[in-house]
């Protein structure tokens, strides 16, 4: 599999391992984990992982680049600026065959946007290099076959172009307004925006930084222990099915479907399931090992824990209401999830972490 679509379906996976899971019982809680997995040790664990990068102020500034390169504007282009691909130009034309008019060769004021294939092969390429208020012929021919109308396949045909306005993509500048209209709560001026993007990139770092020692920490308990047998094929399952609903809603973001989609990563279905499949039961041993650990300790999860964090998360991703959030699938036995990152956070404490 190439390698977009791995590390995408790392992404997934990272996501899914503290998902909660479905087994014999559904509950994670109430497996019996000492028949899949022997626990090495678990405390004190040694693990080196990168330092958190620094914020800095070429990191903000290109931070803030790429935000301003993604928003650009349409600007009417100078007097005497000539049009290039990628411009929007209005144009008034007349298109000759044999130095008649002919129906639908003729408009006024049209929008054409160069490099859109609107037109037939050579209008477009003859309209670059104009300015607004230059008029020029441009002799090409009916591209043939030519499906929209048989009879002109391959007949010449000579358009008189008017130029009466050109706009071009403009990176904008970081201005209140700019900020403004990127209707980030309580963010009005460049000097909140600052402040915020600064913000931003830290808990940004810090979260990798988490993800880097969470990782460490996993491979490391994982390396200590041994596994007795497979999980059971039903927890397999729902973590492939969810693996397989968050790909289809990616996939559907870019408007095609799975398949299509996996395709254009440079893989193909087959190879993708498989990968999903195995990936799928990787997550269900780190699971099962993480659990291991919370019966050792005793770590276990109150429904008043589950219930703030349900209520929150339903608040912030603009649920109705917990029980409207709970009807996804992707919340069920969410009380898993926090025990997993319980179980994280103890093994983080008891950790000696190194940086490098």
């Amino acid at each position: 599999m190439k390698n977009r679509l791995t590390t995408l379906l790392c992404i997934v996976f990272s996501a899914v391992i503290l998902g909660g899971c479905g087994s014999e019982t559904a509950v994670l809680s109430e497996m019996k984990t000492e028949q899949y997995v022997t626990l090495g040790t678990y405390t004190g664990i040694e693990v080196s992982v990168p330092a958190r990068t620094p914020v800095t102020e070429e990191l903000k500034s290109n931070y803030i680049s790429y935000i301003l390169s993604s928003r650009p504007q349409w600007v009417e282009v100078a007097e005497g600026v000539p049009a290039k691909m990628g411009d929007i130009t209005y144009i008034d034309y007349e298109g000759r065959i044999d130095g008649e008019l002919f129906d639908g060769g003729s408009a006024k004021d049209a929008e054409l946007q160069l490099g859109s294939r609107s037109f037939i092969e050579g209008f477009e390429e003859g309209v670059v290099g104009m300015c607004v208020g230059d008029t020029k012929e441009i002799s090409i021919a009916f591209p043939d076959p030519y499906q929209p109308n048989p009879d002109l396949s391959g007949v010449p045909v000579v358009f008189r172009v008017t130029v009466n306005g050109i706009e071009t993509q403009q990176i904008p500048e970081l201005t209140d307004s700019f900020v403004q209209s990127l209707n980030i709560e309580g963010c009005t001026s460049v000097a909140a925006y600052d402040t915020y993007v600064q913000e931003l990139l830290e808990q940004e770092m810090l979260s990798t930084y988490d993800r880097n020692v969470e990782d460490a920490l996993l491979d490391k308990l994982e390396a200590g222990c041994k596994f007795k047998k497979d999980p059971p094929k039903a927890m397999v399952d729902v973590y492939y099915d969810r693996v397989i609903r968050r790909m289809s809603g990616i996939a559907m973001m870019s408007g095609m479907t799975l398949e299509a989609y996996v395709n254009a990563q440079g893989s193909d279905m087959e190879s993708f399931k498989e990968e999903a499949r195995n990936g799928a039961v990787a997550s269900c041993r780190e699971s099962l090992m993480l659990q291991a650990v919370a019966n050792a300790e005793g770590i276990t999860v109150s429904q008043e824990e589950v219930d703030a964090e349900l209520s929150a998360m339903a608040q912030a991703g603009g649920y109705e209401s917990v029980d409207v959030l709970k009807e996804d699938p992707e919340y069920a036995h969410y009380e898993d999830y926090i025990m997993c990152d319980k179980v994280l956070t103890f093994l983080r404490e008891q950790a000696v972490i190194s940086e490098y």
